[in-house]
């Protein structure tokens, strides 16, 4: 698996300029051409034409075979079955798994879309890049159900898990890949994919669970060349991305759907995955060394270290960690606590648990990275000190964090 050496799972409090993708909320519409259709999609529903993207969507675009959602919410009665946007009353929504042995190509079937940047981001500069994702059980089945008309039926030997012909996952293998340059929007995208793949310089690989509520997913990238487009979805096969679903269960059905000839008895797995809010910004935070030495504390999203309830560390975080060991390596004199916490979610008892042992899966970090053990302190403290209000699942998002604070 290709590594991505300018993906940095650790943030600051930085002071961030201006928006660098235009229409990042999906609010505004392309201006009207004289002799240039447009296609504009009706409240509440899923707009499954990539028209809509390209003539109507201003600063995006994607290729004419595929059919992501340009999502709009009714702004007096709402939507009964969609989600309300991040913010505004626009959001795209794009199948981001859907396996070949499960539909109607030879290729995996993903959906991309590209994004247009105000102005070039500057070779060597550091950017930080945002956006909110939203995802339930429902979504991917009310998507199929439309594009298909109706439900596959089963009989006898053929029904297997799912009576409806449906299988909603959550996924892996979110990216991003910049260029120079726009894409050919009549490229078969994924079956270029196949032959000569493109790779992301972002990725998360992970699968992203958001429990029916918007949670934000930040990278750190310094550009190496003056990009002017990223193009953001899955880039890999869904043979290697993450999904929510056992090794043996996923090749039970990968076999079972491949025998099948008549693609109405396969049962159909799709992760399906709203969006919103895209942004990349300046990074003009500062330093770990710097956060450490002045504001005598550096706060690690728990998100990025750990995956949800567990406290084991995840390969992506080393770097991190062997960037803060440096830190603490080179400061011999600075002394620090690694404080755990949590959200308010779950009883004290088990959140207390959950933070002390976080709390030391970093701290064992450290020490394996050679910072000295006089040097460094864990606790948990649960859910007992919040930096804002639970009330919320973006101020929940923000408690559940890994704190570096300086002691002495």
């Amino acid at each position: 698996m290709l590594r991505y050496p300018f993906l940095f799972l650790f943030f600051t409090s930085p002071l961030f300029s201006q928006n660098f993708v235009i229409n990042g909320s999906f609010e505004r519409q392309t201006p009207k051409q004289a002799g240039v259709l447009q296609t504009v999609p009706r409240p509440c529903q899923f707009s499954g034409n990539a028209d809509v993207v390209n003539t109507s969507l201003l600063g995006w675009r994607t290729f004419e075979s595929q059919t992501p959602d340009l999502l709009i919410r009714d702004t007096v009665t709402g939507c009964q079955f969609l989600p309300a946007p991040h913010s505004g009353n626009r959001m795209i929504g794009l199948i981001m798994y859907h396996p070949f042995q499960d539909g109607q190509f030879a290729f995996d079937y993903h959906e991309l879309v590209q994004g247009t940047l105000g102005k070039p981001l500057e070779k060597g500069k550091t950017y930080r890049i945002s956006f909110w994702t939203y995802t339930n059980d429902s979504l991917g089945v009310l998507h199929l159900l439309r594009v298909f008309g109706r439900q596959p039926s089963f009989t006898g030997k053929d029904k297997l898990t799912t009576p409806a012909g449906f299988r909603p996952v959550f996924c892996g293998n979110f990216g991003f890949y910049f260029s120079a340059n726009k894409i050919n929007t009549r490229e078969e995208f994924m079956q270029s994919q196949v032959d000569f793949p493109v790779r992301p310089q972002i990725n998360l690989e992970e699968i992203v669970e958001t429990g029916g509520e918007w949670r934000q997913i930040t990278f750190t990238f310094k550009a190496d060349q003056p990009y002017k487009y990223f193009l953001f979805g899955n880039f890999f096969s869904d043979a290697i991305t993450k999904i929510n679903m056992s090794d043996d269960e996923r090749m039970q059905f990968d076999e079972r759907n491949q025998k099948l000839q008549s693609f109405w008895q396969k049962t159909k797995r799709i992760a399906y995955y709203c969006f919103d809010d895209f942004m990349i910004e300046e990074d003009g935070g500062a330093t770990m060394e710097e956060s450490l030495l002045k504001e005598k504390k550096y706060t690690f999203a728990s998100s990025l270290l750990f995956d949800s309830g567990e406290f084991e560390l995840r390969e992506e975080s080393r770097p991190a960690l062997q960037q803060l060991a440096d830190v603490l390596r080179k400061n011999t004199g600075v002394k620090v606590e690694i404080g755990g916490h949590t959200d308010n979610v779950g009883d004290d008892a088990s959140n207390r648990a959950l933070s002390e042992k976080r709390a030391l899966s970093v701290y064992n970090a450290l020490i394996s990275n050679g910072v000295a053990t006089a040097q460094i302190t864990w606790k948990g403290y649960g859910e007992s000190k919040p930096v804002v209000s639970n009330a919320t699942e973006s101020g929940r998002q923000k408690n559940r964090r890994v704190e570096c604070r300086v002691v002495e």
